[in-house]
């Protein structure tokens, strides 16, 4: 199962994206719905650190982590640019969460 696992600062924004685990659909190269997460998760990730310039994204351990954090002390400008686009897929993993119970687990904090 697919973990996916939101922190939010006391102002609502999501802070942290933590995403662990497989979802075990479908025989690994046909899951559709852990392409659907890694293609949304690696998505943002590169659009975050492409367009902002800064690096949210920890090292992973190889089975299936990313830790998207994003750090304090920025610029408000840069700030507001993550938050669109941490929220942006924080949308786009919910529905899948959504559509696919059984297989993502979603933790809100």
């Amino acid at each position: 199962m697919i973990r996916i696992r939101i922190e939010r600062d006391n102002h609502g924004g999501a802070k942290r994206v933590l995403v662990t685990g497989h979802a075990r659909f479908a025989e690994q190269g046909s899951d559709i719905v852990c392409a659907a997460v890694s293609g949304i998760v690696y998505g943002q990730v590169n659009a975050i650190e492409i367009l902002t310039g800064v690096r949210v994204h920890q090292p992973h351990d190889g089975r299936g982590r990313v830790d998207l954090q994003v750090p304090e002390g920025l610029a408000l400008e840069v700030e507001q640019k993550i938050d669109l686009l941490v929220e942006a897929m924080v949308i786009s993993l919910k529905d899948i969460a959504d559509s696919y119970p059984q297989y993502v687990r979603w933790i809100n904090k």
